[in-house]
């Protein structure tokens, strides 16, 4: 699978009907790259989950969603994108 242009962010939720949000956001950056930000949503807030989206490197926003943490991640994500490009 090609993407051209690539994404600049991957977004995903963590229940999934086929594994998880942070097993696909590693799917996804196996294939177009480690440094891609990655953004993790859910309704769950377990010690667990935080450790394991932080040693990804996955910014985590609870559910329901706000537009302005969104906004503020994803012009951070990729900000940091451009800067190391």
């Amino acid at each position: 699978m090609r993407l051209d242009p690539p994404p600049d962010v991957v977004i995903a939720d963590y229940h999934l009907d086929d594994g998880d949000g942070l097993a696909a956001i590693a799917a996804v950056r196996a294939r177009l790259g480690a440094g891609l930000p990655a953004v993790l949503a859910t309704a769950e807030r377990s010690a667990d989950l935080r450790a394991a989206c932080e040693a990804a490197d996955v910014a985590l926003l609870y559910k329901p969603v706000k537009p302005a943490p969104l906004r503020a991640l994803l012009t951070r994500g990729l900000a940091l994108r451009a800067a190391a490009e």
